[in-house]
């Protein structure tokens, strides 16, 4: 690059706000949002990918850092390999990797449930968050994305509000310069229907436009009846790239989501223990087919601009508008645990009769949801003898407000599990308006990545200032303000052979929306965590680490023992755990990856006594999985590459707070298969998930109400690449 400052026409920099979507200059200012894959700033290629695996990602300090020199656990899985494994969902995705439970609460249609360190993590989209509460957007398409990058442990220095298990960051295709196109047509399962296309390539001569279109469409039904799982999403994309040093990115996306609730909630009885009637069907519909829906419908609007201001300092501003509106109605299975059921009866939650007619709760609620997202960031890279700075300091901002219409839960007729009846002239409730969540949040941080020799120094700090309001239908307003500074540091050696042992402390800080029945807001969550281990890359297609963490987790939100309806702070969880995963390529001709974790959860403070030591929910201590792939060469110029994997999950245990229901989800194990023949521009594919469709539990909660697991999936793909 040229050393001397670059000094942009003002037309240009009109076009660059065309660009950024029209938008004012004081909202610039202060409103522009962030893509933290942007710190590759004008070179896209900075995410370098060797065979299927990446070896730099962003996710973890918003700067071109590679994971094998970052003081802590990253895990990458590239959209090759969610293509290679068939990944249908980002639960799917997630299956491999270290310290992720992918399938918490198993196959749930409404959004994607993992857990990481027995946490549930934040969503960002690009380096933003995607999600402020559940169930009120739609789900992201593992089509649309690039990359996954699992950021295990705090946070917050970076992203702001986070949880302690850390942020999954998904990262989305962006434009290239050189042509790549594909179409994409697949039959499965479930009568699953699916057409996919990626177009990108440059526009002008010149080579400083690009675009992409990337879209999908679907229609599928699902394992349970009467459920659906239709989709359709198109996201437009324009790269303006006039110098080495600019890069500016307006991206469309526009998806809707049409299915219904795959989680029944049934009973103990049925499930996980015996009746006398048999085992309930996984297929099993217990609503009404002319009430139960979700559908999501959103619209994002992103802008990413990068600048280089000399060789060693740049600015990277970001932003994006999101806007979605859901409709969830459902009728589900009365299996909880609530004192003020009249028809609770002890290890029968919710039967009436001979254990096969269950009542039913009815709910609604219809959440019209905006989110504004913001991320400044200045980069400047300096040496000062042996020593080099990597300085990252940023604004980020968020704004996020959600209007409700509700049905109030209630009660409901019953139904016959083992041969329901449904109600062809259901009549829906009338809605009631709910209350108006607000939460808006700034922070401002800084980052310095000091290297001397072998070592890696990395320091953070932060300070946010967060706000949230709650308006009640009867005009009576609640508001609060949290204001939170958070700490980050970590220490790494590169040694010889390629070992890399470290040790970081990091912390998160959670603004909670909302009020509990009472109406008393929320306190923020707090965080803090312990790591150590050790990373090993003998070479660049193969990474080995291992991880020992310890993290605290405080004022958790949580279902009221007493109330499903409302939510209670309970105190402080804790976890210490030890992880291990492996990525390479050997021979080039295998690839491997291999995780497994143990994980110790539990509340370990609470105002009830019985419920500390109380384990998580849904959190097992031992998590394995291995997945191994072979290509064949053919003397035509093909190949066929064939593999498999098997996913062990441990027994999990969740008690109620008096330690009175003690419910032990027992373990399984599942196998997948993949088969794929690749000739010139074609692609044959063949994936099959819980190959021999092992009817398993996710899991089974004290208050009741099991998740039953994704039964065998399989799914033929034609490709074509022009």
């Amino acid at each position: 690059m040229p050393s001397h400052p670059v000094r942009i026409p003002a037309a240009r920099l009109v076009l660059v706000s065309l660009l950024l979507g029209g938008v004012s200059a004081p909202v610039l200012a202060q409103a522009l949002a962030s893509d933290t894959e942007v710190a590759q700033t004008i070179d896209r290629d900075q995410v370098v990918v060797v065979g299927d695996r990446a070896r730099r990602a962003g996710g973890g300090t918003k700067t071109d850092t590679p994971v094998a020199i970052t003081p802590q656990s990253i895990a990458v899985i590239t959209a090759d390999q969610m293509i290679e494994r068939g990944a249908l969902s980002l639960q799917d995705a997630l299956m491999y990797s270290a310290g992720v439970r992918s399938d918490a609460y198993g196959n749930d249609s409404r959004i994607d449930s993992y857990l990481v360190r027995g946490t549930r993590p934040l969503q960002y989209l690009d380096g933003m968050r995607t999600s402020f509460d559940s169930y009120n957007v739609a789900r992201n398409d593992t089509y649309m994305l690039e990359r996954v990058e699992v950021v295990k442990g705090p946070a917050s220095v970076l992203y702001g509000q986070g949880s302690v298990g850390g942020v999954i960051n998904l990262t989305s295709k962006r434009p290239g310069f050189t042509a790549s196109n594909e179409v994409l047509l697949s039959y499965g399962s479930h009568n699953r229907k699916q057409a996919q296309v990626d177009l990108t390539g440059p526009v002008d001569e010149a080579g400083t436009l690009a675009f992409r279109v990337t879209g999908l469409f679907r229609t599928a039904d699902t394992q349970v009846d009467h459920v659906d799982d239709d989709r359709w999403f198109i996201a437009p994309q324009l790269t303006w790239r006039p110098t080495d040093r600019t890069e500016a990115t307006i991206q469309l996306y526009h998806q809707k989501d049409d299915t219904g609730l795959t989680t029944q909630f049934f009973p103990w009885s049925g499930t996980l223990y015996d009746n006398p009637n048999g085992k309930i069907d996984f297929d099993t519909f217990i609503g009404e087919p002319a009430f139960d829906d979700f559908k999501a419908e959103q619209t994002n609007v992103s802008a990413f601009l990068a600048q280089g201001i000399t060789d060693w300092l740049q600015v990277r501003q970001n932003f994006r508008a999101a806007w979605s509106e859901v409709t969830y109605q459902t009728i589900y299975s009365n299996s909880f645990s609530n004192p003020l059921n009249p028809f609770l009866s002890a290890g029968q939650a919710g039967y009436t009769g001979p254990q096969r007619n269950v009542t039913r709760y009815l709910s609604g609620t219809y959440p019209d949801v905006r989110i504004l997202s913001s991320d400044t960031q200045l980069q400047g890279d300096i040496n000062t003898g042996t020593i080099s700075h990597m300085l990252l300091a940023g604004m980020d901002w968020q704004d996020y407000r959600q209007e409700l219409e509700q049905i109030t839960s209630r009660l409901t007729s019953a139904i016959d599990l083992f041969n329901p009846v449904y109600n062809a002239n259901f009549t829906a409730p009338a809605r009631t308006k709910g209350n108006t969540a607000e939460q808006k949040q700034m922070g401002f941080y800084f980052q310095d990545q000091i290297k001397w020799e072998g070592w890696n120094l990395l320091l953070g700090l932060r300070h946010d200032s967060a706000k949230s309001s709650t308006l009640t239908p009867a005009g009576v307003k609640t508001r609060k303000k949290d204001d939170a500074t958070s700490y980050r540091a970590g220490l790494l050696y590169e040694a010889t052979g390629g070992i890399a042992p470290y040790i970081s402390y990091s912390e998160s800080f959670l603004p909670v929306a909302g009020t509990n029945l009472a109406g008393v807001p929320f306190d923020p969550q707090i965080g803090k965590q312990w790591e150590a281990g050790v990373k090993w890359q003998p070479q660049a297609d193969i990474l080995v680490t291992t991880a020992i963490f310890d993290l605290r987790d405080t004022n958790r939100v949580t279902t009221s023992p007493t109330n499903p309806l409302d939510r209670v702070q309970t105190g402080e969880i804790k976890a210490q755990g030890f992880e291990f995963e492996a990525q390479a390529t050997v021979a080039e001709l295998y690839t491997v990856t291999a995780s497994y974790t143990y994980t110790d959860a539990k509340t370990s403070k609470s105002n009830v006594a019985t419920e500390i030591g109380k384990p998580a929910s849904s959190t097992p201590r031992h998590l394995a999985s291995a997945f191994i792939t072979r290509t064949f060469p053919l003397e035509n110029g093909a190949e066929i590459k064939v593999g498999g994997g098997v996913r062990y999950v441990g027994s999990q245990t969740d008690q109620n707070s008096a330690r009175t229901i003690i419910i032990n989800t027992p373990a399984n194990t599942l196998a997948d298969l993949m088969m794929s023949y690749n000739y010139e521009a074609w692609r044959l594919s063949l994936n099959v998930t819980n190959v021999t469709d092992e009817s398993y539990i996710s899991t089974c909660l004290a208050r009741g109400g099991c998740f039953l697991g994704s039964r065998r999936s399989i799914v033929g793909t034609v490709g074509y690449r022009f």
